[in-house]
């Protein structure tokens, strides 16, 4: 194939015409696989030229097939971004490194940030972000004038860790099943993250966050008809310190039933009435236990106030009533660390089943949970 070079073809030396290379390059992206890469180095051709060509044609015939050819240029973008996490770099420079034009380096970063990474663009000037930026997350719910809702609630569930407790996970979501419960929301830490301290290498036995995708993907309970609502927390937000990644971007778009609220907070209009916090924050475990949910109901101010708040991170279960919230700190299906228990911090196993009862107009008149509890940690439970 290297006999019909971009001479013989721009050309028409032997009676070869410009059309000629479309129809080939063609043959070889559907019938062989081919990306635009290889196709371009092929045919002779620059890799620009084919693959606009490709992008063309994909628009015209619906998309299809578009990761063979789409995939070269993303990695080799994302290739260069990574090397220099954090640094900004002209979007003429990255034209050149890659032979393509800006519409076509535009379609390879939206590419990336479909993937969930963090890329933004300001002045010609491109960045892969290894600091998520902050953002407000508003979540509205179709209430069909429901005056009882019910929801699963489960935190810090740390898959890939070691002391994960899979098992526990899995039997909260059989009770969420049996009870008839159709949403699960969860408050963050999905995964146990990569590299969040000096060791925590030997704490996880599914390494990468590309990996712990995967296996959130694979193992995370699945249940008909139930969808889980998640955000993601700061074992989560790791792979974006070191690779510029939202995980919870990648976990949606491999699982439908799982929903990704937005980094560290959501808010979740239940009704028009009830609006529903999940938060992940960054303080560590304090002397009391309400004291954390205190601390962060004080900081809220009258208007912004939500009616129900869960909080993750801690690793504690409790229900509090306080300034009008009803507040729950949501537990974790992780078993007690060995860094947990040097600091002395106790892990409380367990999920929620919350309860909520609103009147014609979508206010809060009654809230309960019920909080599952597990009492044995059950060991290598991968």
């Amino acid at each position: 194939m290297r006999g019909v070079g971009a001479a013989t073809i721009f050309n028409g030396q032997g009676g070869g015409r410009l059309a000629d290379w479309h129809d080939i390059a063609l043959d070889m992206y559907l019938k062989q696989g081919l990306g635009a890469d290889k196709i371009s180095r092929e045919l002779g051709l620059p890799f620009g030229t084919v693959n606009s060509f490709l992008y063309r044609w994909r628009k015209r015939n619906g998309g299809a097939p578009e990761k063979d050819a789409s995939v070269g240029l993303s990695e080799r973008l994302l290739s260069i971004l990574k090397k220099k996490l954090g640094t900004e770099f002209e979007a003429s420079d990255l034209c050149d490194r890659l032979g393509v034009s800006k519409r076509v380096l535009q379609a390879a970063i939206e590419d990336l940030r479909e993937q969930g990474y963090i890329i933004v663009c300001q002045d010609d000037h491109i960045k892969l972000h290894k600091v998520a930026p902050e953002e407000t997350n508003e979540h509205v719910v179709d209430w069909q004038g429901d005056r009882v809702i019910r929801f699963g609630v489960v935190s810090d569930t740390h898959l890939g860790s070691k002391w994960q407790q899979l098992t526990h996970l899995n039997t909260l979501y059989n009770m969420f099943d049996r009870e008839g419960i159709d949403t699960v929301y969860h408050a963050g830490d999905v995964t146990e993250g990569v590299n969040m301290r000096r060791g925590h290498e030997f704490e996880v036995f599914v390494h990468g966050a590309d990996a712990q995708v995967e296996y959130v993907v694979e193992k995370y309970p699945r249940r008909s008809g139930i969808v889980t609502k998640f955000i993601t927390g700061n074992h989560d937000h790791s792979a974006i310190k070191h690779a510029g990644h939202d995980i919870g971007v990648a976990i949606a778009n491999k699982r439908s039933d799982m929903v990704y609220l937005g980094r560290s907070q959501a808010r979740v209009h239940l009704t028009p009435n009830c609006v529903l916090e999940i938060n992940h924050p960054l303080d560590g475990a304090a002397y009391a236990l309400s004291y954390g949910l205190q601390k962060m109901i004080d900081a809220m101010s009258g208007g912004e106030k939500p009616n129900i708040y869960l909080g993750g991170h801690h690793h504690k279960a409790m229900y509090l009533f306080y300034r009008n919230i009803h507040a729950f700190e949501c537990g974790t299906t992780q078993a007690q660390t060995p860094w947990m228990r040097g600091k002395r911090m106790p892990a409380h196993m367990g999920g929620w089943i919350i309860e909520v009862h609103v009147d014609e107009e979508g206010t809060v008149t009654r809230c309960k949970g019920e909080f599952v509890p597990f009492y044995t940690a059950l060991e290598n439970d991968y």
